[in-house]
């Protein structure tokens, strides 16, 4: 449509007043070559004269949204020259006006202009001109019931800033060998002309040192490099992408995809095969990570219509094979282009054609059993109203690059340095070491203080906890809750926990899980008459323990000339802290577990008389699980705790029972933990 434009700037010379046809011409002359800054000077001196003049508005407008795509800058002379002489516009300057709105994300605002555009154009029979309105306006609606926007941990993205940025076109980022190679459209000699394509500048490479967000002063960057001498004809050469080893830079040039080794920075790009470049025009390539696949994009009669994606295998003998166009639900009638496969085989792509905000969105989809799957748009903050387009991940990462021209850059597009995490979540990762606490509260009543513990180092990089109690969803989430049990019983308590990564293209799950025996006495709110579920399960536990202790069983004797030590580990009266006499004994006895591979154990735990029963059980409880998280932590492993016992109170054998006299020495002999060992195989 841009065609249209110096026509309906000719005709403001023959509608204004002599005063401004001479102004006027000079403005139409100086788009004519390509000259739009001294267009817009020329109505600059209209406009000084007369701020509310129609053809200095309405030219100074135009010429910034479809010349220089400042669309938001566009925005108020357009709605002056609108708004003073409603009577002189035509469908251009609403459609302009359509586009300034949409670009800045006013949707609504947007379509009323869009929808007064096809209201004067309703009798055109220009088919470009009506398809491509009516995806603007069903972007519009789109975006209108599309607002969410993901959070920072799963989408952000921040300027590459005036360093790697120019008021030009800067896009194509591409990461190698901590550098940033990209492309940009900058004028960087005085006496450089813009093309006869865009009318802008030519595009060449350029490159600069990166250091997480710290950019050296690019310069130019060609095959073979030339290092600082800058001195040169620009080739028009574009960088698209490098392979997974980082030694192959993909370029483009006049129209064809071409490769570089960038190993020796002395030879020439090959122009790739024309099995790859068979289209009149190509404009992008990518490699998998294992080297095997590339997809590219071509401009060819073979295609769906506009740029379309292709998918080429190498074969054994290295070449490529013929190209398969992806399916019609990627590739539309209008544009798809930058194609990237990232390292867990996501293909994220632009189009223009999808459904989405505006201009080139980003999407992604992935290849399954040999099909493509439904693309799907990655959503915002990363998709905005304007341009999104050349979105890669570096290896394993979830950081990287793209190029957007969202209001608030530098020039028509910036490259924009971007974090991205898709929401799905994958397995639990086994690997990620993480515990389950459970504590009674004072109350005694079977309510339990449930947290997870994990490494300090990750601690921070939390976002999510979710419990379940014998497989049941916990309403309440944390990273430390409180539960309240129903009934003595023995439950599996598990914990999900997933965790930010910034070094990886996904998000984090860590699981853990524990069995948790509440006993008779912990809640005080079950009935006596009640019968208690958990006596027969407790019944059968303890005979599974027995059968496994009855054979290879030891005796104290047999214990001691492995070199264990048989000393109980004593606590202080109500308290569940190691001492250090404790600590020294478990250490001896890990040596020994360490040497002898076959042992296994169980862990009892046990409390003097003072106290109620219930509480006298947690205790013992604590006792023990203190005991068994220092001899986890220092390497013994969980398959050889059998189970544990917290008997309180139950099984004292020296008569310092309740309302019995004792003492401190007699209760003494009841505050510990003890160790029943088996020489029992463990059975993997």
């Amino acid at each position: 449509m841009k065609h249209l434009i110096p026509t309906l700037i000719i005709g403001f010379v023959f509608l204004a007043c002599s005063s401004e046809k001479r102004l006027l011409r000079k403005a139409s002359n100086a788009v004519d070559v390509y000259d739009y800054k001294k267009a817009l000077g020329y109505y600059d001196q209209i406009l000084a004269k007369d701020s509310d003049n129609f053809y200095g508005n309405a030219g100074k407008g135009i010429v910034l949204s479809e010349y220089m795509a400042r669309y938001e800058e566009s925005i108020p002379y357009l709605e002056k020259a609108a708004k003073k002489s409603p009577e002189k516009v035509t469908g251009k300057i609403n459609n302009d006006l359509g586009r300034g709105y949409h670009h800045v994300g006013n949707y609504p605002k947007a379509l009323e202009f869009y929808n007064k555009d096809r209201l004067y154009n309703k009798d055109r029979t220009d088919e470009e001109f009506d398809v491509y309105l009516t995806k603007r306006i069903a972007d519009c609606r789109y975006a209108m019931t599309h607002t969410e926007v993901a959070d920072p941990e799963h989408q952000s993205f921040k300027n590459a800033g005036p360093v790697i940025n120019s008021e030009m076109s800067d896009f194509g980022p591409v990461y190698a060998n901590n550098r940033l190679i990209y492309t940009s459209k900058r004028k960087d000699d005085e006496n450089e002309k813009v093309n006869g394509v865009d009318h802008r500048y030519f595009e060449s490479m350029y490159i600069a040192s990166a250091s997480k967000d710290a950019f050296s002063s690019p310069r130019r960057y060609t095959l073979p490099d030339r290092g600082s001498e800058s001195k040169f004809k620009k080739g028009g050469e574009s960088a698209l992408s490098i392979s997974p080893d980082d030694k192959t830079l993909y370029v483009l040039y006049g129209g064809n995809i071409y490769e570089a080794d960038l190993s020796d920075s002395t030879k020439d790009e090959t122009k790739m095969s024309s099995v790859i470049n068979f289209g009149y025009l190509q404009r992008h390539a990518c490699l998998s990570s294992d080297g095997k696949t590339l997809l590219f994009t071509s401009e060819s009669e073979k295609g769906d219509g506009g740029s379309d994606i292709y998918m080429s295998t190498k074969k054994a003998d290295g070449s490529w094979s013929d190209p398969v166009l992806l399916p019609p639900a990627i590739n539309t009638k209008y544009n798809e282009d930058a194609p990237f496969l990232a390292t867990d085989n996501t293909l994220y792509f632009s189009s223009n054609g999808l459904p989405g905000y505006g201009g080139y969105d980003v999407y992604r989809c992935k290849y399954v059993n040999g099909d493509w799957l439904a693309p799907e748009n990655i959503g915002q903050p990363i998709n905005t109203s304007g341009d999104d387009i050349y979105f890669t991940l570096k290896p394993n990462s979830s950081n990287g690059f793209y190029a957007s021209n969202r209001p608030g850059g530098y020039g028509d597009m910036d490259i924009y340095m971007v974090h991205y995490i898709p929401y799905e979540l994958p397995e639990c990762n086994t690997r990620e070491l993480i515990t389950i606490n459970a504590l009674p509260t004072e109350k005694r009543d079977g309510t339990y203080d449930l947290y997870v513990t994990l490494d300090p180092a990750k601690s921070s990089l939390v976002r999510q906890v979710s419990w379940q109690v014998n497989r049941q969803m916990v309403v309440d989430t944390g990273a430390s809750i409180k539960y309240s049990f129903r009934e003595p019983n023995t439950y599996t308590i598990s914990t999900r926990v997933v965790l930010y990564c910034d070094t990886c293209p996904y998000m984090l799950t860590a699981c853990a899980e524990k069995e948790l025996v509440i006993y008779p006495g912990d809640s005080t709110a079950l009935s006596a008459s009640q019968p208690l579920a958990s006596e027969t399960k407790e019944s059968d536990r303890n005979k599974n323990v027995k059968s496994t202790l009855a054979e290879g069983r030891l005796n104290n004797d047999q214990l001691m000339m492995l070199g264990w030590d048989v000393t109980p580990a004593y606590f202080d009266y109500d308290k569940a802290t190691l001492r250090e006499n404790v600590e020294n004994m478990l250490d001896r006895n890990i040596e020994v577990l360490k040497k002898n591979p076959g042992l296994i154990f169980v862990i009892n735990g046990y409390a003097d008389s003072r106290g109620s029963d219930a509480y006298n059980v947690a205790l013992s409880h604590r006792r023990l699980m203190a005991v068994k998280s220092y001899m986890v932590k220092k390497g013994v492993s969980q398959r050889r705790i059998v189970t544990t016992h917290s008997y309180g109170e139950g099984k004292i054998t020296n008569g310092c029972t309740d309302n019995i006299e004792c003492d401190e020495n007699k209760h003494q002999e009841n505050r510990k933990v003890e160790f029943e060992v088996s020489n029992k195989a463990i059975r993997d």
